[in-house]
Parts: structure tokens; sequence; C-alpha cells
């Protein structure tokens, strides 16, 4: 089940289990987390539960929600992103593995769209064949349970990947087209539009 850990100066305060289908973060005292910091709307953030889904969504506070050190105003969690309201850390823990997350991200070849600067094609199992495009600057696989790969676009359009999707985790790689990883017992290649790969492979004075 899906868990919020509420942490103040790296220290654990509460484990919070989510089993309503909406909770609210924020200073006032009828919140479900109550954080009583100056810095945090009174009403300031709410997690909605959509079947295997949790969205975090900014309630038009003063200063922002941030997921991972990055502003958003609703986003989807994946395990271990890491909730900042004013000077409390929420880490969100799910137990949703790859199937789950394959079921949601995944396109048939046969739809492929030719604006699709990137993407992973899955090399085997039930969804071989299948496509997962690189829409988002950032996307997850697996769980830190059984081991977690984010691939990320990084600000000068490369691509990453990074294990296990710790902020303290430096096990980091520049990905190139064709190159493979495995996450459970599933194998990825990453793919790059050809004109890209030109692109990047041309002498900065041609």
């Amino acid at each position: 089940m899906n868990q919020l850990i509420v942490m103040l100066e790296k220290q654990i305060l509460k484990r919070v289990t989510l089993k309503t289908t909406s909770i609210t973060l924020g200073r006032n005292n009828k919140s479900d987390i109550t954080l009583p910091d100056r810095t945090i709307s009174a009403h300031h953030a709410r997690i909605t539960v959509i079947r295997d889904d949790c969205f975090l969504e900014d309630l038009q506070s003063t200063n922002n929600t941030y997921v991972n050190q990055h502003i958003v105003e609703r986003h989807l969690l994946e395990d271990g992103d890491i909730i900042g309201l004013g000077k409390y850390h929420i880490v969100f823990r799910s137990e949703q593995g790859l199937s789950a997350q394959l079921k949601r991200l995944t396109l048939h070849p046969k739809l492929m769209d030719s604006g699709y600067e990137a993407w992973l094609q899955i090399r085997d199992g039930h969804k071989a064949g299948y496509i997962i495009p690189l829409k988002e600057a950032r996307i997850v696989l697996g769980n830190q349970t059984l081991g977690q790969i984010l691939v990320e676009r990084t600000p000068s359009g490369d691509y990453i990947k990074r294990e296990n999707g710790t902020m303290n985790n430096h096990r980091t790689q520049n990905l190139s087209p064709g190159d493979l990883f495995k996450v459970e017992d599933t194998t990825f290649q990453f793919c790059l539009k050809e004109s890209n790969t030109h692109d990047k492979q041309r002498s900065p004075h041609e």
C-alpha cells in the first residue's frame, strides 16, 4: 500500500498509509497531515488516489510545492519521490511494480508518433516490441524494493539512466542509441530519432 514518510531535518516524524482517496497537507490543523510551518499555506497541497496512481496537486500555495526539488502544480507520484513543503520533506513510497507501470506507459509500435524524439523499446516478455515514448523529463521504472531505474532528459537534451532514484545515488550513465538495460526481468533498449543522432554526431564547425 502507498505510504508517506514525513521528515524534518532528516528525522522521521511519522508514517501515513494512504487508505483514503484524498489526503490534504497544510498548516491548518484540520488538514489530514498538519505541518506547522509559517512558510506552508493553511491548505497547501492535496494527494488524490485514483486506482493505483497517486496525484499530488498544489492548492495555489504561497510558496509552491516541490517534488525532487522542482516546482510542480500537478504531479504523478512515483516510488521514492521527495515532496518538499516548507522545511518538511515527505517521501512517497509505493509497492507498485513494473507491470502496472508498463500498462500505463507503453504504446503499440503502430501508434508511434513521428514527433517522438526518443523512446524505450521493450525487447522481451509479453510487452516485447512495445514502446515507451520519453515525452516527460523523467520516467521511473520499477520501485526501490526490487530495483528502480530513472531515465532523465538533461537541460542540454541528452538522456541519462540513474539507478535507484535516490538523490544521493551517483550511479548514472549517459545513454546512447542502442543501449540496453534491465528492470526486474524486462530488457529495454534506448532509441533516438535518427535525425537527432546525426545532429549529435555532427561537428560543431559543420
